[in-house]
């Protein structure tokens, strides 16, 4: 059987605020968190998915991503995330794919989207 050739990885982050700042800075800081957790380059990303919930609606998060000088190569598309009772306020999604394959992928949950996936979060 041959080894994949692609990995995928994902993560949220939960926004304090509806504002253009801080959902650049949002994006920006899961961006970064996903790439330092899983020790992986830009370059290594095939494409990148975005979703935001639809009470968020000052800034895309790819807009932020790139006013942060990142993802500059990155092929990046965004979605609104589906509208479910009960679901989290102000969070983006992120899953990254990767050119790459690594097993031992770690996802990311930030600023209290831990609650979305706590099956997902390693007790360090």
């Amino acid at each position: 059987m041959d080894t994949p050739q692609i990995s995928a990885v994902r993560g949220a982050i939960h926004v304090a605020v509806d504002s253009k700042e801080a959902i650049a800075q949002a994006a920006q800081k899961l961006f970064v968190g996903i790439l330092e957790a899983n020790n992986l380059q830009e370059e290594q990303i095939a494409s990148l998915l975005i979703t935001q919930t639809g009470d968020l609606k000052s800034l895309n998060p790819a807009t932020g991503l790139r006013r942060g000088n990142l993802a500059s190569n990155v092929p990046l598309f965004c979605m609104p995330e589906l509208e479910i009772e009960g679901m989290m306020s102000r969070v983006i999604r992120m899953l990254f794919i990767l050119k790459i394959h690594k097993s031992d992928l770690k996802p990311v949950y930030l600023d209290g989207a831990e609650l979305l996936r706590p099956d997902l979060m390693r007790k360090e």
